[in-house]
């Protein structure tokens, strides 16, 4: 019998798998599939969950295909799915584990009024303190308070309350249940207890337990439903199921190798900075701000910062105002970023704000919108768009300074750099981000770092041989010294504009 794992990640929008032959030791196939999101008027956000589940069946489907093609239907074959799901997920579920809303996303914004409230109240550093989870409306806790206020009925009726990712472990194996790492990024587990934050839950949304998924160690493993033995009938492969971690947790994990010396700068539809550790969040001045702390396994946390405002920005830029379904403009302007001594530049050029869908760091504000300052009739698309690249970097720079300081920028600066997701294929922008940094990255050049990292969590014993394999495909960017000069009053006159708007914005709010 052969016998692989295979690396499930399922994220935002779309799932990304690495197969991995255990007795060779090498990666075997690499698949990926999308699924939609829909958008509306009032900022709610919403994905099909059976859509999800059916992107996810098929794919699993093309993959054991695809190994049968490789290996012949005579040999059995015996394949543990290793799962992970993006955070912050919501779904509300009937008695009978059907549906009974879309899955919420972390991008939704309905429960920004009830997350304000709590964020001015005594409640806020408890909160914070005890989940790891800064008071923001990205968390599933302030929707399921929303649904408590403004749709109490549903949230009496729903027999459970999920996520993505315990609903399509239920799916693949009949068992209602969720890992610790999961869990800990909705802003409803007690890290430090490892348990439901039962007083809050009922507290503040009048919900106990009963509706909550068992937690199990993101190390059992599941038999499948018999909706997927059905599924896989006739076939020489047995499927079973690993519970898994969050995406997060796996991308650290495939991007450092457990190594608590790295940071990770993660940068796809959204982004974050953060470091594996071996505690949880300390009481600090972290606390109340917009620095988070989840699970990763049983001895570990991850520990960082998340923004809004990733490689979404740069798609928002590109459609409505370059009307184009590309990235050429961006990578040509980028380009005389990198060397500008060819492109010189100009203190007079626009300020963006590149808070367009929000933003969670260094503090979760509401209400806040995007801006580009600074424009004049002499104003051109390239110095917009320069304008636009500029201050999503500077966002970057802003949330990794918050990072270092949290560790101590003394140690932090010994620290290597790993930088890694969708926006790491964009020419030109790594070269850019370590000009601005004045710091060296490690680039990993593989999509599927998050899927590769799950399988290094599940064989934790071989994860040096997956690593050393994966660093074959990795490059270093170095700082241009005179550019990264040229940068720094740019960056401190943009953080002057932005930190401006945001106490205005705390005034308006009445946030201290």
């Amino acid at each position: 019998m052969s016998t692989y794992i295979l690396g499930m990640d399922v994220g935002t929008s779309s799932v990304k798998a690495s197969l991995w032959d255990v007795e060779k030791e090498r990666v075997v196939s690499q698949f990926i599939d999308n699924y939609p999101i829909s958008f509306d008027i009032y900022g709610r956000i919403r994905q099909d969950p059976e859509v999800i589940y059916q992107v996810i069946l098929q794919l699993l489907e093309n993959i054991i295909d695809d190994l049968e093609a490789r290996t012949g239907n005579n040999r059995h074959k015996f394949v543990t799915v290793v799962l992970d799901t993006a955070l912050h997920t919501l779904l509300l579920l009937d008695e009978q584990m059907n549906p009974m809303s879309d899955v919420i996303p972390w991008m939704d914004t309905r429960a920004d009024s009830v997350a304000l409230e709590i964020l001015k109240s005594e409640q806020n550093a408890e909160i914070h303190e005890r989940t790891g989870c800064p008071v923001d409306s990205v968390y599933p806790l302030y929707k399921i308070i929303w649904f408590a206020k403004n749709n109490a009925d549903l949230l009496k009726q729903a027999g459970k309350i999920s996520s993505i990712k315990d609903y399509l472990l239920y799916k693949f194996t009949g068992r209602f249940v969720l890992d610790f790492s999961t869990a800990s990024g909705s802003g409803c587990l007690d890290i430090r207890k490892r348990c439901w934050a039962e007083d809050l839950l009922w507290d503040l949304a009048r919900v106990d337990l009963s509706k909550f998924p068992v937690l199990i160690s993101s190390y059992e493993v599941l038999e499948p439903s018999e909706e997927i033995k059905r599924f896989f009938k006739g076939r020489n492969v047995y499927v079973n199921f690993a519970v898994g971690i969050s995406d997060a947790a796996a991308s650290s994990i495939g991007t450092t190798c457990f190594d608590h010396n790295t940071l990770t700068i993660s940068m796809g539809t959204s982004a974050a900075i953060r470091k594996i550790s071996p505690e949880p969040l300390k009481k600090s001045n972290a606390l109340g701000h917009g620095m988070w702390c989840y699970i990763v396994d049983e001895n570990s946390y991850i520990i960082g910062m998340a923004m809004r405002s990733g490689g979404c920005i740069i798609d928002w830029w590109v459609k409505n105002f370059l009307k184009s379904c590309d990235y050429d403009e961006i990578v040509r302007v980028l380009g005389d970023m990198t060397n500008y001594d060819s492109s010189p530049i100009r203190t007079t050029r626009p300020i963006f704000i590149p808070t367009i869908y929000g933003e969670r760091v260094p503090r979760w504000i509401p209400n806040r919108n995007g801006a580009l300052l600074g424009l004049s009739g002499a104003t051109s698309i390239d110095e917009a768009t320069q304008s636009i690249i500029e201050g999503i970097g500077f966002n970057f720079r802003r949330i990794f300074e918050a990072v270092e300081t949290y560790f101590g920028r003394g140690e932090a600066a010994s620290y290597n750099v790993v930088a890694t997701g969708g926006m790491c294929q964009i020419q030109n922008w790594l070269q850019f981000l370590s000009n601005l940094f004045n710091r060296s990255m490690i680039i990993r050049e593989s999509r599927f770092d998050t899927s590769l990292g799950l399988i290094m969590f599940y064989l934790k014993e071989k994860a040096p041989v997956i690593f050393e394999l994966m660093s074959a495909k990795k490059d270093v960017i170095s700082p241009k010294k005179s550019l990264s000069g040229l940068l720094e009053n740019l960056y401190l006159k943009w953080l002057n504009e932005i930190e401006s708007m945001e106490e205005r914005l705390c005034k308006i709010h009445d946030i201290t």
